[in-house]
């Protein structure tokens, strides 16, 4: 079994660049031992914890997470900010893959 679409959600804090940069591999090899096109593959990014005061400048995090250029929103998950659009943008690419 495996997924139609992936939000991979990145921590903004500073100090969490480094996991997000390995969970986006895992990502990568986990798709592709699915036979399937990493860069094909519908995703979407989510920056969470947006409001705080260590987190990453948008442009740093697209230059380590986002070199394929995927959507991508800011979010602080805690108040629901950028959540509802990050669902809505997944759920087109996938019906749009369908």
């Amino acid at each position: 079994m495996g997924a139609d679409g992936v939000v991979f959600v990145a921590d903004s804090q500073r100090d969490k660049l480094e996991e997000n940069i390995n969970s986006l591999k895992e990502l990568a090899r986990n798709i592709t031992k699915q036979n399937k096109k990493f860069n094909e593959f519908p995703i979407v990014l989510q920056y969470n914890k947006r409001d705080l005061p260590n987190a990453l400048p948008v442009a740093v995090m697209d230059k380590y997470l986002n070199p394929l250029g995927w959507q991508r929103f800011e979010a602080v998950a805690s108040t629901g900010v950028g959540v509802f659009d990050t669902l809505k943008a997944i759920s087109k690419l996938v019906i749009s893959k369908l």
